[in-house]
């Protein structure tokens, strides 16, 4: 009971959206990606889905970023977007799958795969957004998420390094 307790409370850490709108500029925007679980998890495991495809990873980046751009400024244009929250949810459950089988799967499915997941993130971006300059917010968030794939980017090198060491040590 005290688990199910413990689990109850830790859980709306996972979710980085509330009822409160985003104000401000670039540091808001910055701090919105890093400020909830749902998007560290989904956006870091986008890199290491990149490092594992091993096929021209950067498309993927550029992929979710760009969906998450349109969507971002959709959200803001006060375009209405169906189950955002549990669209970002979904995405880390696929995205994490799909690392066991980047070099199974054609480029183009993940690619199509990985935009259509940036939409839900970026639409949760810019329907929170409430004052300030969007452009700078959109910087941002942008930023934000580029580094949360580059920190997955280097995640999964450095377990692919220690993982090959492994097996070296064990021949």
């Amino acid at each position: 009971m005290k688990i199910l307790l413990a689990l109850m409370a830790l859980s709306a850490m996972a979710f980085g959206h509330t009822t409160t709108l985003e104000s401000g500029g670039f540091s808001s925007g910055f701090l919105h990606p890093i400020s909830g679980l749902d998007h560290i998890l989904a956006m870091v495991g986008v890199g290491m889905l990149a490092y594992a495809s091993a096929r021209k990873g950067a498309v993927l980046l550029v992929a979710f970023m760009g969906a998450m751009v349109v969507a971002a400024t959709l959200g803001f244009a006060g375009v209405e977007f169906a189950y955002t929250e549990e669209g970002i949810l979904l995405s880390i459950a696929v995205v994490f799958a799909l690392i066991g089988f980047a070099k199974k799967i054609s480029m183009g499915a993940i690619v199509a795969i990985i935009a259509f997941f940036g939409m839900f993130h970026g639409f949760a971006h810019g329907a929170e957004f409430q004052s300030g300059s969007f452009l700078a917010y959109m910087a941002g968030f942008s930023t934000s998420t580029l580094l949360l794939h580059i920190s997955g980017i280097a995640l999964a090198y450095a377990y692919a390094k220690t993982a090959m060491k492994k097996q070296t040590q064990l021949a």
